[in-house]
């Protein structure tokens, strides 16, 4: 499949950027670069193709110029030229036997072009704009908006070439733009939208999802972890996944009958500040999702997926750009499958990661499509109606991609992700140490599910929740352990696979198979020990960060009206850290909720800067969310207070009658009304909601200073008292 298409291309497009199958001609996308031939350049390295890869490395080095009047969209020169070239270049460094005499070209060409789209990034914002002139940089009147994964979608191959240059520049300004958009989600939903404008960051489309305009925002905050090591990375991909998972998974309404079916796995389109259906359409290029789940070691949740997509796959036979979410109607425009990888890249890594012989049928279905009903005479063309198998001239990124997954599938080399990373475009990217040089044992092996994996990767949040009991206050729940401790034990069970010790002996038993079919792709054995514990590290922070987040915030009442802000003075409550400074400022507090004195107190209370942050709270947070507004210039402040699952079932009505009496109490101060619904909280009559919190019973299991009680429970076989059901010891102490 993919030698065919290679060869047409070759004989009736090169050097022209894309082939047109049908009418076997050539034609120039991006500039006429050859870009196919860039794009396939390491798809040679995996199939075993020495002598055409000598012939086209030889070309490019001799013939290749960026140098070329035309006008090109970034993303796609980025993902296809920049990575094929730095893919490729990585590999021969490391096998110079592949083409003798390599003397490094491919780099000095990446160089080039990489220059070449700089001035992209030299925007207000730095983030970068679409498109650029090879010649001219930056034309006047150029557009200014971009969509979402266009202006993150780089920052795997810049750092790539960081790291082979030692130039930071490149990975820098990708990485800025990066962190630009993160900080641009929904302080809402957590979610990003599709489209902004890259000097003031106005989302131009407030539609979110994880198709077409966002795709790769997800999968390149994971990559860039696993490639680069840089936790940072992960954080933020743990966050933007929860977010996804909570605010796009489809869920029946809380009025749909009892006996209702479960919705389908899709992740839909909403709206990124109301978390509403933006669309009835199921895009296409999220297929890429249970990949990138199988990837962060959510194997369970991917399998599931990817039947869907599977079966939709065999409703319209291919994959329609957008069709509805029952698999039945393609869209009535975007009604065509244009060769996209997404599918079979999603197959082979959940296969890669399972050994699921059954996914090796469902490659042979995808391809046996392929080979049915999209060969021509000149290569393999793409769908312009599914619903009538009509053609459409064109084969773009065939041969990169979709080819790739389905040889690779079949040549069962399962442990290719355990020595490169494939970027979106389907190039082998290696991983890198991080810049301190460190390297993980080669003893890479999971601890014992008994221990804390809270310690080995605290999330950012782990920043104001404590980790350790204090000494003076040994009977005194710890919020962060009792929620974290649970989360890391079922996420040692989830990734136990994952995360499981390879042997020495082992190891270079699957790399040498591995080399047996893919007998060109370089293996170095250091890649695979540090691609499996990144892996198993984002396995156990995701899975881990998923099982908190179960108990998702839920509003638990509001302060009716508006309370004018002032100082308390009484000093009885922490009313002073609720004073706002000058200007308008949205401002949201955590209070702990723990039973000290005989009542339910807050015994930690701080400012959370970060509105993702409440995306995973333990089960005792009250968060209390300040919103102002100016009126005849006073600024007034409205109150809402959010509670987990488990404290909103457990309150229930009466809770939110103490936030309508707080609402009432003392000089109309915001403090006061604070101070006044933590005063009245204890009164409140709610054994299920302090079952989860201290209790004297509690404490008694709590004196030894090396062992504290995690969860208590409220238990009619204790007297209808409450019982420590979980201790938690410090060191190799047992309880």
């Amino acid at each position: 499949m993919f030698a065919f298409g290679y060869d047409e291309y070759l004989l009736h497009a090169f050097p022209k950027d894309e082939l047109r199958p049908i009418s076997c001609t050539g034609h120039n996308s991006q500039g006429g670069v050859g870009l196919t031939l860039v794009d396939a350049l390491d798809s040679l390295v995996v199939m075993n193709s020495p002598a055409k890869l000598r012939r086209a490395v030889q070309w490019l080095c001799q013939s290749l110029a960026f140098d070329v009047d035309a006008r090109v969209h970034v993303f796609e020169v980025t993902i296809r030229a920049l990575g094929g070239l730095l893919s490729t270049h990585v590999m021969l460094e490391r096998e110079p036997s592949a083409v003798p005499g390599y003397n490094g070209c491919l780099l000095r060409l990446a160089v080039d072009l990489a220059d070449r789209l700089l001035p992209a990034f030299d925007t207000a914002s730095g983030i970068p704009l679409s498109w650029i002139h090879l010649q001219k940089g930056v034309l006047p009147d150029e557009t200014r908006f971009t969509c979402t994964a266009c202006a993150v979608t780089l920052l795997l191959e810049f750092g790539t070439l960081s790291r082979l240059t030692g130039n930071q520049m490149y990975e820098q300004k990708a990485k800025h733009a990066m962190k630009r958009v993160f900080g641009m989600r929904s302080p809402v939903t957590g979610l990003v939208g599709n489209t902004l404008h890259t000097d003031n960051q106005e989302w131009l489309r407030k539609d979110s999802g994880i198709g077409a305009g966002i795709d790769s925002f997800y999968e390149y905050l994971l990559k860039a972890y696993l490639v680069f090591g840089e936790v940072e990375y992960l954080d933020m991909f743990t966050k933007v996944y929860i977010s996804a998972m909570h605010g796009l998974r489809l869920k029946l309404l809380a009025s749909a009958p009892p006996d209702s079916p479960p919705p389908p796995p899709w992740l839909a389109d909403a709206d990124m500040d109301t978390g509403k259906l933006a669309q009835p359409w199921i895009s296409s290029l999220s297929a890429f999702w249970p990949g990138l789940q199988a990837l962060a070691g959510q194997v369970e949740d991917a399998k599931k997926l990817l039947a869907a997509w599977v079966y939709a796959w065999t409703q319209f036979d291919g994959l329609p750009d957008l069709f509805d979410m029952s698999a039945s109607e393609r869209h009535p425009l975007q009604k065509g499958y244009p060769l996209r990888p997404e599918l079979m890249e999603s197959t082979y890594l959940l296969y890669a990661a399972t050994r699921d012989p059954t996914l090796l049928e469902v490659g042979r279905t995808l391809q046996a499509t392929l080979a049915e009903g999209n060969k021509q005479k000149c290569g393999y063309a793409a769908v312009a109606d599914v619903s009538t198998g009509e053609l459409e001239d064109s084969m773009e990124s065939f041969l990169s991609e979709t080819s790739k997954y389905l040889y690779l599938l079949h040549a069962d080399a399962a442990d290719l992700p355990d020595h490169y990373i494939f970027s979106t475009e389907g190039h082998l990217l290696p991983p890198f140490q991080m810049a301190n040089g460190q390297q993980p044992s080669a003893n890479t092996t999971m601890q014992s599910a008994s221990s804390s994996y809270w310690d080995w990767w605290i999330p950012n949040f782990g920043n104001w929740l404590p980790h350790t009991p204090p000494a003076d206050d040994v009977g005194r729940l710890d919020a962060a352990i009792d929620i974290s401790e649970t989360a890391s034990e079922a996420a040692a069970v989830q990734c136990a696979q994952m995360c499981r010790n390879v042997s020495a002996a082992e190891a270079s038993k699957r790399q040498h198979l591995l080399q047996s079919v893919l007998p060109l792709v370089p293996l170095p054995a250091h890649d695979a020990i540090l691609l499996r514990q990144r892996r198993c590290t984002a396995c156990l922070q995701v899975s881990a960060s998923m099982v908190q987040s179960a108990t998702s915030l839920l509003p638990v009442g509001t302060v009716d009206g508006f309370q004018q802000c002032s100082a308390s003075p009484d000093g009885i409550c922490p009313a002073d850290i609720m004073q706002t400074q000058a200007g308008l400022v949205e401002r949201r507090f955590i209070c702990l909720l723990e039973v000290q004195q005989d009542k339910l107190q807050c015994s930690q209370y701080q400012e959370i800067q970060l509105a993702a942050e409440m995306s995973s709270l333990p089960n005792n947070a009250l968060v209390l969310q300040q919103r102002p507004t100016q009126v005849s210039q006073t600024t007034l402040y409205s109150l809402s207070f959010l509670g987990s699952e488990n404290l909103h079932l457990a309150v229930g009505a009466t809770f939110g009658q103490s936030l309508q009496e707080a609402g009432q109490c003392g000089p109309a101060c915001l403090g006061d009304s604070i101070c006044n619904l933590l005063g009245k909280l204890h009164h409140v009559k709610m054994p299920e909601l302090l079952a989860i919190f201290n209790s004297k019973t509690c404490k008694a299991f709590s004196r030894n200073l090396s062992c504290w009680c995690k969860a208590c429970f409220w238990s009619a076989m204790a007297n209808n008292g409450y019982e420590c059901v979980h201790m938690h010891c410090r060191g190799n102490h047992h309880c």
